[in-house]
């Protein structure tokens, strides 16, 4: 971890179930796996339904999104066949999201950006996307 004032990187990458007709605990029945969070299109805020499973957030001076992508779909990789079932039955959109927040101090390394053959065998095979959104601290 930076010391001092220096402002450190920080970063998240997660997968997500997203849809406007479908109940996310319906995802966590079919698959088994518990999810970080659900959104459902009720609340609020949320324009659509979410099943949500995140590395959670981490600040350090050098985040790796290829771990911490590997992380999050190790236990997805399991479980490919019910994910695609629930993805077909509710027309949901599947997404590798990574969001990064990238100190503008030039002594901080910038993160080491990329995924392993692993995690794009898996995002190929159950048709979803990768979206990276990046902002500066």
């Amino acid at each position: 971890m930076a010391q001092g004032n220096t402002v450190t990187n920080e970063g998240e990458v997660y997968f997500a179930l997203k849809g406007d007709n479908f109940d996310p605990d319906e995802v966590t029945r079919r698959t088994g796996l518990v999810p970080t969070v659900v959104k459902f299109k009720a609340d609020p805020i949320p324009k659509c339904s979410s099943w949500v499973l995140s590395s959670g957030k981490v600040k350090d001076d050098l985040l790796d999104i290829y771990e911490m992508a590997a992380k999050v779909v190790k236990p997805l990789a399991n479980i490919v066949a019910q994910i695609k079932s629930v993805k077909e039955q509710y027309d949901l959109r599947a997404v590798l999201q990574v969001v990064l927040w990238i100190s503008a101090d030039e002594n901080v390394p910038t993160p080491a950006i990329g995924f392993d053959e692993d995690v794009t065998a898996f995002l190929g095979t159950i048709g979803a996307s990768i979206d990276i959104d990046t902002y500066r601290n």
